[in-house]
């Protein structure tokens, strides 16, 4: 299992024109924010929201762009926060076909409050593919 981290996120996607979809939920009273920067510094993605109520679970961005540039990018997660970062792929014939990235995080910081680590939670998907 992964340690928890503080920061900007740096993840490397294939810049060949993959698709890449993102998705954001929060579950806090509490504006939770993620920011995708291209190397370029060009956001690709951005949300942020609030739980709708309570500790109910709340999507509050999704959307999808082409990779491109050198395929670095920058993933700002809400400030302070502790981050369980998750990387993993789906391999067929050899080839991934199918790559994700997700990140949980915790309000204050990986001990602070509940730690909970469900505060915000960020899909990235990158499909071999296109079409």
């Amino acid at each position: 299992m992964p340690s928890p981290v503080t920061g900007n996120q740096i993840i490397n996607i294939d810049p060949q024109d993959k698709l890449v979809q993102v998705v954001a939920y929060a579950q806090s009273s509490g504006v939770q924010s993620v920011v995708i920067k291209d190397s370029s510094g060009r956001s690709v993605f951005e949300a942020k929201g609030k739980s709708s109520s309570g500790g109910e679970i709340t999507r509050i961005g999704e959307g999808s762009f082409l990779s491109g540039g050198n395929g670095v990018y920058t993933v700002e997660l809400t400030p302070s926060a502790g981050i369980l970062p998750c990387e993993s792929a789906c391999v067929y014939k050899g080839s991934p076909y199918i790559h994700s990235y997700s990140f949980a995080t915790n309000d204050g910081g990986a001990d602070a409050g509940d730690k909970d680590f469900n505060d915000l939670y960020v899909d990235i998907i990158v499909f071999k593919n296109k079409g």
